[in-house]
Order: C-alpha cells, then sequence, then structure tokens
C-alpha cells in the first residue's frame, strides 16, 4: 500500500512510525506551510499514484486545504484521504466542507491524543462512509474559494490500458533496462504502472530480491517505488507468454499502463510489437552492427515506434538514420533505471500515450451547490 503523508511537525512522528507499518511512503511533508505551500505540495501529491493520503488539517488555512484538496480530489478520485482535525468538532466548516466534497475518513481528538493509535486504527478499517461522517456535514461550506476566472485543466486520457512493448535486436544491448526505464518513468508521472517480463534471460526476479521489494498490488507482483513488477513466469510456455498469463491480474490492478519487456526480438514475438500502443526496439548505434537491424524479423523497421540506441549521443546515429531512412532516438547514458536522467526524452518519446492537458479559463466562480 502507497500512501502519502503531509503532516505538522508535532504529529509527524507517530503517525510516520504507525504508517510505515501498513505502507511504504512514497511522499513525505513535515511542517506547517502558507497558501502556496499548499498548493505546491497537493500538486505533488497527485502526481503520485498513492493508494491513500494523510492530511493534517493544522498545515496551514483551511480555506487553502479545501480549495487545493478539490483539485486533488478532482485529479486523483479513488484515493482515499484521511483527515487528522485534532481539536475540531462537528459544526467546523472546513471539515464540513471537505464532507462536501466526499473526504468521509476524520479523525478527531484533543491535540494530545496518540495520534499514532488513531491513525493506526483507521489503516485497519475499510474506508469511511457518509453515515460516519454525517455529522460533521451541517451543510456550510466556505463559498468563493475558488478565485473568478480559475484556470481550469481539462485532460485527455487515453482509453483502457496503454500498452509499450520493447525488445532488442540482440542479447545484451539493455532491453531490460530500457523496459524498467519507461517503466520508472512513467511511474514517477504519477500513473498506475505494471512491467511484465517475457525475455528470454529473465532478470526481474534477482532485482526484486537485491531491491527487497515489497508485495505488489496484485499477487504474483512486486514494488519497488511505485512501480508494480511482474518477473518471468517458469509456468509461462508453448504459445503463452508471461502477459497471456496475466491478462485477468491486470484488469483487476486497473493499471493505466503496462510495459512489456519482450527480451530479443524473435519472430515469435514480432506479433507482440505490432498489437501494442507502442512499440520500441533497442539497438546498438556501433557500426559493424547495423547489419542486425537492417536484417531484422521485421518487415519494415518503421512499423515499431522508435528505435532506441542506448549509450549513444545523437551524432552516433544521425549517419545510421539518414541512410535506413527510420525513427530513432540516441539513450544517454543512465546507470540506474529509477533515476530521471532521461525524463524529458521519455516525454517526449512517448507523447501521443500520455494525458494532454489544455488550459482553460472558468467563466463561474465554484460554487457547491
Amino acid at each position: 500500500m502507497l500512501i502519502s503523508v503531509i503532516l505538522t511537525k508535532q504529529r509527524s512522528e507517530e503517525v510516520i512510525e504507525a504508517v510505515k507499518e501498513s505502507g511504504e511512503i512514497i511522499l513525505e511533508q513535515v511542517g506547517t506551510l502558507d497558501s502556496q505551500g499548499i498548493k505546491d505540495v497537493l500538486n505533488s501529491a497527485a502526481r503520485v499514484a498513492s493508494d491513500i493520503l494523510i492530511l493534517d488539517l493544522d498545515i496551514g488555512s483551511g480555506r487553502d486545504i479545501v480549495a487545493a484538496l478539490q483539485s486533488f480530489r478532482i485529479a486523483r478520485p479513488h484515493t482515499r484521504i484521511i483527515l487528522l482535525a485534532p481539536d475540531r468538532e462537528p459544526g467546523d466548516v472546513i471539515v464540513s466542507s471537505l464532507v462536501g466534497l466526499g473526504i468521509y475518513d476524520i479523525i478527531s481528538g484533543p491535540k494530545d491524543s496518540d495520534w499514532g493509535k488513531l491513525v493506526r486504527d483507521a489503516l485497519a478499517n475499510q474506508p469511511a462512509t457518509y453515515a460516519q461522517a454525517a455529522r460533521w456535514h451541517t451543510g456550510q461550506f466556505l463559498n468563493n474559494f475558488v478565485p473568478a476566472k480559475e484556470h481550469v485543466i481539462i485532460e485527455e486520457r487515453p482509453a483502457g490500458v496503454v500498452t509499450i512493448a520493447v525488445a532488442g535486436i540482440a542479447h545484451g544491448l539493455g532491453c531490460t533496462h530500457t523496459a524498467l526505464s519507461i517503466a520508472s518513468f512513467l511511474a514517477r508521472s504519477g500513473h498506475s504502472v505494471a512491467i511484465i517480463e517475457d525475455s528470454q534471460r529473465p532478470a526481474l526476479d534477482f532485482l526484486c530480491s537485491v531491491m527487497k521489494a515489497r508485495e505488489g498490488k496484485i499477487e504474483g507482483s512486486y514494488t519497488i517505488q511505485g512501480l508494480d513488477i511482474f518477473p518471468y513466469n517458469e509456468s509461462a510456455g508453448g504459445e503463452n507468454s508471461n502477459y497471456d498469463l496475466l491478462i485477468r491480474k491486470i484488469k483487476a490492478g486497473q493499471y493505466e499502463y503496462v510495459v512489456r519487456d519482450l527480451g530479443v526480438l524473435e519472430s515469435s514475438r514480432v506479433k507482440d510489437m505490432y498489437r501494442a500502443d507502442m512499440s520500441f526496439l533497442v539497438a546498438s548505434a556501433v557500426k559493424w552492427r547495423w547489419y542486425e537491424l537492417l536484417g531484422s524479423k521485421l518487415a519494415d523497421l518503421n512499423s515499431v515506434s522508435y528505435i532506441l540506441f542506448p549509450l549513444a549521443s545523437k551524432s552516433d546515429i544521425d549517419d545510421f538514420l539518414f541512410y535506413a531512412g527510420i525513427r530513432g532516438e540516441a539513450l544517454p547514458y543512465s546507470p540506474n533505471p529509477f533515476f530521471r536522467d532521461n525524463d524529458e526524452l521519455y516525454s517526449k518519446l512517448l507523447t501521443s500515450v500520455l494525458p494532454q492537458r489544455q488550459r482553460k479559463k472558468s467563466l463561474f466562480r465554484f460554487s457547491p451547490f
């Protein structure tokens, strides 16, 4: 379970200790914040695919918290939000406004309460319902807490699960490393992502062991930095790939993106490249290895989205791209697939399957009625 926490200093230690017993903290903010700080930290939280957000109402102005949580709720409608409401009682207009946004998990009590125990109990229970929060909902709302002509972000998202296939033209070129880098970029961008291994030389099981990965949200998966990893399944054989065996689990996990590590591009794997929403072929930029691409199993090299050349510079591949007439990109050196080194490049390469945002001006003030 992935959890984000935004806490005041006086409650942070005991709450964080309780949270770590239930899951992994992927965003942590401790201390009081001004208006812009509240907006910025909740914008950051909205870009992280956390299952639960725990927020202390004492971090700053209640009006700013309500406005920022409204935006967060729009961006992350399925994230469970748990509010810490010290010394607040039914009739509190801030809490009433938040209940009006569909936030029902409210932990209240004196400031000197055992907040670690209260949070521990909340995490052990099912999400609260409106019936449990109704006593806080007085019908009062903060009026006009969103300024007139507020910029509204309209986001167009791909329908269904987006599948991205990555294959190598030969062994040892970095197919698995590249697949992990792409999946890690998507997870850092706040999406729910799984990577599924179908390589002839499985490595992800060992990676999960070395990095002491936690169990993922779906049986048989492991989680590293918000990314669900499905190592190669030895029972996958014959005509069934590991991906084919996991179709139902993928749907149950409600992943936005699935990255497939196909290993070396053999004839039997070409169809998997064609049926993916995007496909990447990993190749060497060394001139004496150009023959590997020109003699590949693909009838048309431009049938893949891009050919990627790890450890290469733009000048290394310009001659070949011109000679072969194909789309390709150099991947600069990045030894750790979980680092941000090539995020700008991946953002460019994946533009066609990433949510597209447009900013428009709202003609009206926000009104909850």
